[in-house]
């Protein structure tokens, strides 16, 4: 990927919908240049698709948390196949050095994530969890909803 193809990114990250003519001159290319680069990243895979992100994803679940976890034996694939039944654990990933998971979890408030890290340190096969609550997110993929529209 060059110069190019980054801002390109950059800017579908920000805003998916926009059209190919706004983001062309926002890049200073043209039209074409655009769809048949956006046309490439796609057929190479590096932009898997594009999404809706809801106003309530981030407003009903605004405790967001996540789990770094270290696994006893080869006790994974039955600790990741309880954790992928809950609900609250939105995504689960593994990882190299002293953890062996990191886990994005999302509650509607302190209680249902007490709860939920009380239920996570019960399954079996888990050797050890460090747990860091997300205060503010100051970059990111969801933009955030401004008070007066939430």
């Amino acid at each position: 990927m060059d110069t190019l193809d980054l801002q390109i990114i950059s800017a579908l990250r920000s805003d998916a919908r926009r059209s190919v003519s706004d983001l062309a001159d926002e890049l200073k290319v043209a039209r074409a240049t655009l769809r048949a680069r956006i046309s490439r990243l796609e057929d190479r895979g590096e932009i898997l698709g594009y999404t809706v992100v809801l106003r309530d994803d981030g407003r009903d679940l605004p405790i967001r948390a996540v789990t770094l976890m270290a696994i006893a034996g080869r006790n994974a694939d039955p600790v990741v196949k309880i954790l992928s039944a809950m609900t609250e654990v939105r995504a689960i990933h593994s990882t190299n050095g002293k953890w062996d998971l990191v886990l994005d979890i999302a509650t509607r408030d302190l209680a249902a994530f007490d709860e939920v890290l009380n239920r996570i340190r019960l399954i079996d096969g888990i050797a050890n969890t460090e747990t860091n609550l997300l205060l503010t997110t100051r970059k990111g993929s969801v933009k955030s909803v401004p008070p007066e529209r939430a």
